[in-house]
């Protein structure tokens, strides 16, 4: 019973220890991801990537997995990754974001992976960063 009851308690921080680095929403559509941030009043950091590129594997693998990246951009943004290619490898979640990444393809001419979009809290876009970096000094 002690061991159960020790176990209750100490759940919670478990839960919160494994979050270190950059969360990136879930299952939420281009429209909820920016309602997420208005309502929040966080900037939206979108990062535009494909399957092929090594530099948007490199940032997925080795900076946004940073515990002192993932408290920058949780405190403030609202962060989401989006797929620019297509494959027949791709889960429901990515084929639902098709329309919106064609559509934001051609809205802010991405070209170049990654990309990352940098939106106002009330959904203007404010920055856009071209390419991988080595390291984020924050």
């Amino acid at each position: 019973m002690k061991k159960l009851f020790l176990i209750f308690l100490l759940l919670p921080f478990i839960g919160t220890a494994q979050v270190k680095g950059t969360h990136f929403e879930h299952g939420l559509s281009w429209q909820q991801v920016k309602e997420k941030a208005k309502k929040e009043n966080k900037y939206l950091l979108v990062d535009c990537f494909t399957t092929w590129c090594g530099p948007c594997k490199y940032m997925a693998s080795t900076i946004f997995p940073q515990e002192k990246v993932g408290e920058f951009f949780n405190k403030n943004f609202v962060n989401v990754k989006v797929q620019f290619d297509q494959t027949k490898n791709d889960s429901e979640e990515v084929k639902s974001w098709y329309a919106d990444a064609q559509s934001m393809s051609k809205e802010f001419r991405i070209n170049a992976y990654p990309t990352f979009l940098i939106f106002s809290p009330q959904g203007k876009l404010v920055h856009r960063i071209v390419g991988a970096v080595k390291q984020m000094n924050l």
